[in-house]
């Protein structure tokens, strides 16, 4: 009896012993890598492409230990730093790498410290290949999520610089006064009032060299992580990668002209108000599927697609376009109305996708909030999609009270009647009209927002075509089409210009 009973425990005295020692074996092999980085980002050796390649080969077989293990994402971003400096080495193939490098950092580590600036990095590498939309975008996520990380004040600087070739002077005048008044980093304030002064002055001159052009060398991350008492040694953070040279462009002279006066419908005709900051709602996500189409297509795929279309076409006119979602996680709709109000947006736009038992059912129909609804139909599918909403009664019957007073019930309206109206034109799809009903996640709004149906998953012509590519750009181009007619802007808006045409088609993936 006695012998059986040690047996187990000692197997399990060698389990543990075989788990210490590949603990250590991880460890040494970490403590090894960040040796030869330091000593390469140092300067005290001198490393070729080949030589940066061969290390980023030693932290991947640290990942491949234990891909979730205490060392994991630090070994991730000691790669992506690697393929940084690799670029200076004159490796053609890293500024590539190191973005897909850094997308799977903030994929597969979401809770690292090093996301917020993974974020910021991927903006500076998309800068370097000109691609300037991805960068906007990749800034942007810094400003609406990490506001309080060591790297927001470079990050709205960049943003700045991004602004300033892409001719959004105001903007940009805007982020520079921001920086001068509350960064606490003098080099930023000295960068920021140099870069705001010949905007201010007129006429603005046109820049023939990059406005920084000396890298800065980005200070040590703290963290230390105990592996077994072991403190381990830390990579050093990336450089800052050389910018491309591009001019800047001189102040557009706008045409001038006579408009047909705007119709004082409600609050933004009559006061002429635009819209800076549009807030993309994916609907569902995570273990809310969304309705569900032929084979294995769900909704909350192709809204998340349709959506990332929809702020790439609206951040290249101008606007500062956040997501309530950009991975297939679940928000509680209490969450998503609380992220509009939080960010201050202006518009806010709910992106969805239809099922019916009635596989004959198709078109598009675009919603607007009202305490009562279009018809049977529009209650069933607001039923459907308030689906555990996090509201309590008492909550409910609060918001409920003054919707109709406020002042965005109109223009909600408005809105979802240019937005139905482009959207239809351009696909030729069946105009299912613009209705009313009680949808929770727009109720806790208090700007014009709306809710878009875009198609029929379980029809199986539109079904179909909801999962392209090439249909899904349509219907993000003609939601944007919709909310300029809303806007009452006739004339197009400055697009984002990129250095690389090819290398600008890059997009970040998001996790799904």
């Amino acid at each position: 009896m006695k012998q059986s009973v040690r047996r187990p425990l000692f197997c399990f005295l060698i389990l543990t012993l075989v788990v210490l020692c590949s603990g250590c074996t991880t460890v040494s092999r970490y403590r090894a890598a960040s040796l030869h980085h330091r000593a390469y980002t140092s300067g005290q050796t001198h490393a070729t492409a080949a030589e940066w390649r061969a290390l980023i080969s030693e932290f991947q077989e640290v990942i491949g230990t234990d891909t979730q293990g205490p060392l994991a994402d630090d070994a991730q971003y000691a790669i992506a730093s690697s393929w940084m400096w690799s670029i200076k080495a004159g490796d053609t193939e890293a500024p590539q790498q190191a973005i897909e490098a850094f997308q799977k950092l903030v994929r597969s580590y979401p809770n690292s410290r090093y996301v917020p600036r993974a974020h910021y990095w991927l903006g500076r590498c998309y800068t370097y290949i000109g691609n300037d939309y991805q960068a906007i975008t990749q800034y942007q996520i810094v400003e609406s999520r990490y506001a309080g990380s060591e790297v927001y004040d470079r990050a709205q600087l960049e943003l700045a610089r991004v602004y300033v070739r892409q001719g959004y002077l105001t903007r940009a005048e805007t982020l520079y006064a921001n920086l001068i008044g509350s960064s606490a980093d003098r080099k930023i304030i000295v960068a920021a009032t140099q870069e705001l002064q010949p905007i201010r002055t007129q006429p603005f001159k046109i820049q023939r060299k990059p406005i920084v052009s000396t890298p800065e060398i980005v200070s040590t991350p703290e963290r230390v992580v105990q592996v077994q008492t072991q403190s381990k040694p830390q990579p050093v953070s990336p450089i800052p990668i050389p910018r491309t040279k591009k001019t800047i462009p001189a102040t557009k002279k706008t045409t001038t002209g006579t408009k047909k006066p705007l119709a004082p419908e409600a609050l933004t005709r009559e006061f002429g108000l635009t819209a800076k900051t549009i807030v993309i709602d994916p609907g569902h996500g995570g273990k809310d599927p969304g309705a569900l189409g032929r084979g294995a297509v769900k909704e909350k795929y192709i809204v998340l697609s349709i959506s990332e279309k929809l702020r790439e076409v609206l951040t290249r006119k101008g606007y500062t376009v956040l997501m309530t979602r950009d991975t297939n996680r679940f928000i509680p709709l209490k969450e998503r109305t609380a992220f509009a109000i939080h960010r201050k947006a202006d518009l806010f736009l709910s992106i969805h996708a239809n099922g019916s038992e009635n596989s004959k059912a198709k078109g598009i129909e675009t919603y607007y909030l009202s305490v009562t609804s279009t018809d049977k139909v529009a209650e069933d599918i607001a039923a459907r999609e308030n689906a555990d909403s996090g509201y309590s009664i008492q909550e409910l019957e609060a918001l409920l009270k003054g919707i109709i007073q406020e002042s965005k019930s109109e223009d909600s309206k408005r809105l979802a009647k240019h937005v139905q109206q482009a959207l239809v034109q351009a696909t030729d799809a069946v105009d299912r009209g613009v209705k009313h009903a009680r949808f929770v996640v727009l109720i806790g709004t208090n700007v014009p927002a709306i809710l878009i149906e875009t198609g029929f998953l379980s029809n199986p012509t539109e079904g179909r075509k909801l999962t392209t590519s090439a249909y899904q750009h349509k219907i993000a181009n003609a939601i944007a089409q919709g909310i300029e007619k809303f806007l009452g802007k006739t004339e197009g808006a400055p697009l984002v210009k990129s250095a690389n045409p090819k290398l600008a088609s890059t997009s970040v993936e998001g996790n799904r």
